[in-house]
């Protein structure tokens, strides 16, 4: 299936997921296959200028990894770590980049040469673009409305209503993460992002783990202790699978408010789709997805709306690269 109409046969469009830590640059063609790519360090500290750099170069390894000349490029599309204005092409704030109010649409115009090519270059939202991929090319293809949910680091959510992503006159609509869940709660235990995300889930089993002698938590951090000593998404997926009882807890318990929180969300928009992914989410895989379920069952107003598809990324890594890829083609 071609990804667009008008979208000539033997051209390629490229799709940047750029990271504070990372940025994913993918070649992807007419038939929406990604066949050539690039992954670099997105180095933030040294700069804006260093960052658009890597940038712009990584855009062409990618494309000399497809074996594409240059002249098949249709567009490009980024997706940033931030709200974006996309109408002006606006990073409007990247807190782990460092940017604010940045123009970077037309900064990569200038830096690819794309007013003299005829290149479309494209911005917005990471969970944004990661949603866009979902419901154009994996698990939401073909549906006209759906809610994509990024469990990470953060939480993010984008939407796409009407066969259209959905970005509010203000640039902020998926904003999930900041949910107050509840109101008055203590600072670091108030919102959504506090208790659902990998940084929240990392708290509490920091918190609590004086208190389990017995978790296999401690063993798996040792073996980390030449490394960072942090604890990764995969670290709390290989405790969660050994059934241990404060990785279970913890996990159990920040599902069943992700669970409350889409809950709240679908019975608003009587959404009939809604799409886990993230770090946290591809790690902990089914389970984690089935626990979500239940709380939302428990929670959704009215029964009916317990009919909506809940299911995991098909896309993965490559939703964001996909999705940005996919804002050039329509």
């Amino acid at each position: 299936m071609r990804i667009a109409k008008d979208f000539p046969k033997d051209a390629v469009v490229v799709g940047v997921d750029l990271g504070g830590t990372n940025m994913q640059i993918g070649v992807v063609d007419a038939e929406g296959r990604i066949i050539g790519r690039c992954k670099r360090k997105t180095k933030a500290h040294e700069g804006r200028d260093t960052v658009i750099k890597r940038l712009v170069e990584g855009v062409w390894r990618a494309m000399d990894d497809a074996k594409a000349p240059r002249e098949r490029l249709f567009g490009i599309g980024v997706g940033a770590p931030s709200a974006v204005d996309f109408d002006r092409g606006v990073v409007i704030k990247a807190g782990n980049l460092g940017w604010e109010d940045l123009p970077l649409r037309d900064i990569l115009i200038k830096e690819l040469g794309a007013r003299e090519t005829g290149l479309r270059v494209a911005l917005d939202n990471d969970v944004n673009v990661a949603a866009w991929g979902e419901a154009q090319l994996g698990a939401a293809r073909g549906r006209a409305n759906m809610l994509a949910v990024w469990v990470g680091t953060g939480v993010g959510a984008g939407l796409v209503l009407d066969g259209r992503l959905w970005r509010g006159p203000r640039h902020t609509a998926g904003e999930i993460g900041h949910v107050v869940l509840f109101p008055g709660g203590q600072p670091g235990f108030m919102t959504v992002e506090d208790i659902c995300s990998r940084t929240g889930i990392v708290n509490a089993i920091r918190r609590l783990l004086p208190m389990h002698p017995e978790s296999v938590l401690h063993r798996l951090l040792a073996e980390k202790a030449d490394e960072t000593g942090s604890i990764g998404s995969s670290t709390i997926a290989r405790a969660y699978e050994k059934d241990d009882e404060l990785a279970r807890k913890v996990v159990d318990k920040s599902a069943e408010f992700l669970g409350v929180a889409i809950a709240n969300i679908v019975t608003m928009l009587s959404i009939d789709c809604v799409v886990l992914g993230g770090g946290v989410t591809e790690a902990l895989g089914e389970p984690f997805v089935a626990r979500v379920r239940r709380s939302f069952d428990r929670t959704v107003f009215p029964s009916v709306l317990r009919k909506t598809d809940i299911v995991a990324s098909s896309l993965n890594d490559d939703a964001g690269v996909l999705g940005a890829a996919m804002l050039v083609c329509t």
